[in-house]
C-alpha cells in the first residue's frame, strides 16, 4: 500500500471510484431537491 492509498477512505480502492461516488451523490441530492420543490410548488 502506497502513501497515496493510505489517504483514501476504506470503502474505495482508487481515486476514480471516490470521485464517481461523490459526483453520483451530488446528482442524487440535486434530483431529490428538484423533485421535492416540484411536488410542493
Amino acid at each position: 500500500m502506497t502513501e497515496k492509498d493510505k489517504s483514501l477512505p476504506p470503502f474505495v480502492k482508487t481515486w476514480q471510484q471516490l470521485y464517481v461516488l461523490v459526483i453520483g451523490n451530488l446528482v442524487l441530492i440535486i434530483l431529490f431537491f428538484y423533485l421535492f420543490s416540484e411536488y410542493f410548488a
